[in-house]
């Protein structure tokens, strides 16, 4: 019965592994230097460039109200887009609940864009914002707190050593679900055109984005996986640095193994199966999720099964769509 009533919170920025509630920024810039403008000051990409790959995820959730797992599939969605041309790289993560199909309406979820040029990066997020923190303030939320929305939105650029990053919090007519995502993104985008940013230097060798941290590490092993299982597993415990929001992470491979093929299983080539860790810095907070993805064919880096556990009560797990990858563009 609880099945019927309880349904992932968060899962949206819970999969990111980094949120932007409960950073805590690096040191600003030293006293004397220049005033930072309005962000739209600076003219950085803006996500424009030709896609690449694009595939769907559905999304299950799990629960425990006490001592065993419950939980329903087909509650949410995902969808990660590859974009790329020439001295060029970026990517989007969508993620979160489907409030048509959720229980009660619940409705989770967030974007992000990490794009990369010669003249620099620009991260771009945005997130519906809650304050639940347990299984009881999930099942809480009264029909009138889920009328209206609030959204959190983040603009970074990133480029010769310094970060300048702006936040803004948008209230809305009424809950906007995770299809209306463009909607939403623009409203954000506006706003955050009029915000002041605020800078802080970014030490070297420091990626400027998540999810460019995380595509670094899948490369990598999937250029070890072509050598062998040994040199696979030696890349256990590699750890690359990424800035999000001014704040400073470590993404940890904390452990990669191939996948043993297995009957009635789609087969999308050789599949490795690997643990992640990201530390907070300054906090010390860290958080776990785990990623299966081929590491050949045309598949190749794309992954097959996302699964994080954001509470000691709460799994997502999302996996592939088959055929997802609209015709032309991968």
């Amino acid at each position: 019965m609880m099945a019927h009533r309880v349904l992932l919170a968060s899962a949206a920025a819970a999969v990111l592994a980094v949120a932007a509630t409960g950073a805590t920024p690096l040191p600003g810039r030293r006293p004397g230097g220049p005033t930072p403008s309005r962000q739209s000051d600076q003219a950085l990409p803006a996500g424009d460039l030709p896609v690449l790959r694009q595939h769907r995820y559905k999304m299950a959730g799990r629960i425990r109200p006490l001592l065993f797992w419950i939980g329903r599939n087909d509650v949410g969605m995902g969808e990660i887009v590859w974009r790329g041309a020439e001295g060029a790289v970026a990517y989007e993560l969508l993620i979160g609940t489907d409030s048509a199909k959720a229980p009660r309406g619940i409705n989770r979820w967030g974007y992000i864009l990490e794009d990369t040029r010669p003249s620099g990066t620009r991260v771009l997020g945005v997130m519906t914002t809650s304050d639940e923190a347990t299984l009881r303030d999930v099942t809480a939320r009264t029909a009138d707190q889920q009328r209206v929305g609030r959204f959190k939105g983040i603009d970074a650029r990133i480029a010769a050593g310094i970060i300048r990053s702006a936040t803004e919090t948008i209230e809305t007519e009424r809950d906007f679900s995770i299809r209306d995502k463009e909607e939403i993104v623009g409203r954000i985008e506006r706003k955050l055109k009029d915000a002041t940013p605020r800078e802080a230097a970014v030490p070297d060798g420091v990626r400027p984005g998540f999810l460019m941290a995380v595509a670094e590490l899948v490369n990598d092993t999937m250029a070890a996986r072509r050598n062998g299982v040994e040199s696979l597993r030696r890349l256990k415990g590699r750890t690359i640095r990424f800035v999000y929001s001014r704040t400073l992470y470590d993404l940890k491979l904390d452990g990669v193994q191939p996948v043993p093929r297995s009957a009635g299983r789609p087969s999308h080539g050789a599949l490795v199966h690997a643990d992640f860790e990201t530390t907070n810095l300054t906090t010390g907070n860290r958080s776990t999720f785990e990623l299966e993805y081929a590491t050949d064919g045309p598949l190749a880096g794309v992954p097959t099964l996302i699964r994080h556990q954001p509470r000691w009560w709460l799994k997502a797990v999302l996996t592939l769509e088959e055929g997802s990858a609209p015709p032309g563009r991968h």
